[in-house]
C-alpha cells in the first residue's frame, strides 16, 4: 500500500497543480509556468550544492531512494517472528549447527547475515555487538541519505529565490536601461517589466514546488520505510541471540511478541509526548 499511496499522492499534487496553471475565461494553459531557464537555475543549483556537500558515492543515494519510494513496502514484523520461531525449532531438533544448512532458503539479507555470523561467534556478547555493528551501520546509511533529501528541500527554495532576484536584475537592467536612453515608448516598457517579473517569479515557484513536492516528501517516505527496516531488524537480532541462548521457541515467540509490543508502545508515547510538547 506504501508504494500505492506514493503514486496517488504524486498524481493528485500534478492533478491539482496543473488545474491551477489553466486560464479558464481563455480556456487555455498558461505558458507563464513554463520556464527552461528558471528550472535549470533551481534544478542545476540544487544538484550542484548537493554534489558540494557529499561526496559522488553517497549522491547516488538520489536514485536509489527515488527508486525505492516507488517499489518498497515497509518491513512487516511478523513473517519476521514466523521465520525465528521456524529456525528456532529447527536449532533445537538438530542443533545450532544445521541453521548453516538454511543459508541458501533465507531471503531477508540481515537475517542471512546474522545466522553466517552466530556459527562464527561462540560469545554471546561478541555476536551480539558485530549485529549491533551492521545495524548502525545500515542505519547511518540511511540517515545520510534522508538528510541528503531535507537539505535538497532547502536548496531548492534558495536558489528559487535567488533565481527571482537575477530575473529582476536582468530585467530592471534591460527595460529600465533602454528607458532612459529612449528606447521604446513607456506602455511597452511597463508590459515587459510586467512580463519579466512573472518569468523571475515562476523560479521561486519551482523552488518552492520541488521542495514541498518532492524533496521533503521522499525524505518523509524514506524514513517510514527506513523505521520499518529497523524495527524488522532488530526482532531478528533479538530473535538470533534468543537462539544462541537455547532459548525454548514457545517462550521466544512470547518474547519477541511482547518486544513488538513494547516497542510500539514506546514510539506512541513518543509521538504522544511529541503532540503534547
Amino acid at each position: 500500500m506504501s508504494k500505492l499511496a506514493t503514486i496517488i499522492g504524486v498524481l493528485l499534487g500534478l492533478v491539482i497543480i496543473g488545474l491551477n496553471m489553466i486560464d479558464y475565461e481563455q480556456g487555455r494553459l498558461l505558458t507563464a509556468f513554463f520556464n527552461w531557464q528558471g528550472l535549470l537555475v533551481v534544478l542545476g543549483g540544487t544538484l550542484a550544492a548537493t554534489l558540494i556537500n557529499y561526496p559522488l558515492s553517497q549522491v547516488n543515494c538520489v536514485w536509489h531512494g527515488l527508486g525505492r519510494i516507488f517499489t518498497a513496502e515497509p518491513d512487516r514484523v511478523e513473517p519476521a517472528i514466523e521465520q525465528i520461531v521456524t529456525l528456532s525449532y529447527l536449532a533445537h531438533r538438530k542443533g545450532p549447527l544445521a541453521l548453516e544448512n538454511e543459508l541458501d532458503l533465507i531471503d531477508d539479507e540481515f537475517l542471512r547475515f546474522a545466522v553466517s555470523e552466530m556459527m562464527v561467534y561462540q560469545d554471546v556478547p561478541q555476536l551480539e555487538a558485530s549485529l549491533e555493528n551492521h545495524l548502525n551501520t545500515s542505519q547511518l546509511r540511511h540517515l545520510n541519505c534522508q538528510e541528503m533529501f531535507y537539505n535538497m528541500a532547502a536548496y531548492a527554495p534558495a536558489f528559487g529565490m535567488m533565481g527571482t532576484v537575477m530575473g529582476l536584475i536582468m530585467m530592471m537592467t534591460t527595460h529600465v536601461g533602454g528607458a532612459q536612453n529612449g528606447i521604446g515608448p513607456g506602455d511597452d516598457m511597463l508590459q515587459g517589466l510586467l512580463q519579466g517579473m512573472g518569468l523571475a517569479l515562476v523560479t521561486t515557484f519551482y523552488g518552492v514546488l520541488l521542495a514541498n513536492l518532492a524533496f521533503t516528501p521522499i525524505a518523509g517516505k524514506l524514513k517510514v520505510l527506513s523505521d520499518a527496516e529497523a524495527l524488522k531488524n532488530d526482532i531478528l537480532m533479538y530473535g538470533i541471540l534468543g537462539i544462541k541462548k537455547n532459548v525454548a521457541p514457545l517462550l521466544l515467540k512470547e518474547s519477541l511478541m511482547a518486544f513488538v509490543n513494547n516497542k510500539n508502545k514506546q514510539r506512541l508515547m513518543d509521538q504522544t509526548s511529541g503532540l503534547s510538547g
